[in-house]
């Protein structure tokens, strides 16, 4: 027995046999654009593999930030700006302490968003506001990676990895 369904989506009416499609009443509407591959499985980075590969860390870094400060706008344009090469920049803090800043649209390295790892082990990150540098959260390390490993897939997170480049600050 084969099933008919007929639909009213956005005032048209659609009728199949057994299959899903979706019409929309402007076919000039435009959908939203994918933010990145198709997660296709559950990432598996670990803590281990962000302390030697700085742009795996501000990948799932970004990452988190992008998705968990979303009331600001800086950070909540990482995901959209990691869609392409991204420059990093690098500064020493102090002896435990290194910030990274995420140059997107309309900013320079002194206005963009950034975080620091610190602690003895750089296993605490914090989440700054690049244009007053305020404190914006704190979390650690391995919250974050399980947080993106849940949400993005290792083939996602290699993608944006290689498009990142580090620079140090002058």
């Amino acid at each position: 027995m084969k099933t008919f369904t007929k639909l009213l989506i956005g005032g048209t009416a659609v009728a199949g046999i057994g299959g899903a499609a979706v019409y929309h009443q402007n076919p000039n509407t435009q959908l939203p654009i994918p933010t990145i591959t198709k997660k296709t499985s559950d990432g598996t980075t670990t803590v281990d593999q962000t302390k030697t590969n700085e742009e795996l860390a501000t990948t799932v870094i970004g990452l988190y930030g992008a998705n968990q400060l979303k009331d600001y706008n800086d950070w909540q344009a990482v995901e959209k700006t990691f869609q392409h090469p991204t420059d990093l920049i690098k500064i020493p803090v102090d002896q435990n302490t290194m910030a990274y800043r995420i140059i997107i649209k309309d900013t320079n390295e002194h206005s963009a968003p950034y975080y620091q790892l610190s602690g003895q082990n750089h296993n605490q990150v914090e989440f700054f506001d690049g244009y007053n540098n305020k404190l914006l959260a704190k979390s650690d390390l391995a919250t974050i990676i399980k947080y993106v490993n849940a949400h993005y897939s290792d083939e996602q997170q290699k993608e944006i990895a290689t498009q990142l480049k580090i620079k140090y600050a002058n």
